[in-house]
């Protein structure tokens, strides 16, 4: 059976959910989000205290103090978050940088690794030569982060994880199909060997608040899809079932060299 190939798009129209239509609901999360995300930050706070202050008592080069420090880590990025987060409560725009995909991946490396199952094998694979995207770094690690928590929870114990990134220029034709303008991008490629999508379940993947998980939320991929947006990228989604999926995050192409001189 082919592979079944989709460009994730925003939905038009709301869907129906339970407790009220999607548009309801996300509305009444926009509404509480400054105010959980002010709160959200004090704690932030004090976990990134505490994970300093507990870094520097435990052993140098420990699995506790790198266990300590992947903590701390974490925390940063989601402080980083939660800034944008209130930003966008008071209508910031996003300040796009050219982002070193080869650290991205770096840190992706280390945040997947902890929150994916331990007999799920995870494999990340950096560009051979100094690749950038524009955009923003923490935003993009987030996004992929998804995209891998995701692929986790589809593949079985002894399947593969594998994400990649290349430089890859889009004809007349792909950009057209992806809602882009012809030009320079990174690709961002997350593949799993899980069960794969219904061509049902692939057409609303990205629908905010739906999910086929008990527990789920539904914005996973949602979110994915709008933070490409926001960055001037698109966000595809290729499944088949029996045959596993592959998310695909496009980002405008920067170049490094010209960046630093420009510094």
């Amino acid at each position: 059976m082919a592979r079944r190939p989709t460009v994730a798009k925003r939905p038009q129209t709301a869907l129906p959910a339970e407790g009220g239509s999607t548009a309801e609901r996300l509305a009444s999360l926009h509404r509480s989000s400054g105010t959980l995300a002010h709160d959200f930050n004090n704690l932030l706070g004090v976990i990134l205290s505490a994970n300093e202050r507990l870094a520097k008592e435990l052993g140098e080069g420990t699995d506790q103090q790198k266990l300590a420090l992947l903590s701390l880590e974490a925390a940063e990025r989601g402080a980083d978050l939660m800034r944008r987060l209130l930003a966008q409560t008071h209508d910031e725009p996003p300040e796009l940088k050219a982002v070193d995909c080869a650290e991205v991946l770096q840190t992706l490396r280390r945040l997947a690794r902890q929150a994916i199952a331990p007999d799920v094998r995870l494999a990340v694979n950096a560009a051979v030569t100094p690749l950038a995207c524009a955009g923003d770094r923490t935003g993009l690690e987030m996004a992929l982060l998804n995209l891998c928590l995701n692929a986790g929870q589809a593949t079985p114990p002894g399947g593969l994880i594998s994400v990649q990134a290349c430089a890859t220029r889009l004809s007349v034709a792909e950009a057209r199909k992806l809602g882009l303008a012809c030009g320079g991008y990174v690709a961002f490629a997350v593949r799993d060997s899980g069960e794969g999508m219904s061509a049902d379940t692939l057409a609303r993947a990205t629908d905010p608040l739906f999910t086929t998980k008990a527990t789920g939320t539904g914005l996973g991929l949602s979110s994915v899809l709008e933070f490409s947006a926001s960055e001037g990228g698109a966000l595809a989604l290729e499944s088949c079932e029996g045959r596993g999926t592959t998310a695909t995050l496009y980002l405008p192409l920067a170049h490094l060299a010209a960046t630093a001189a420009a510094a």
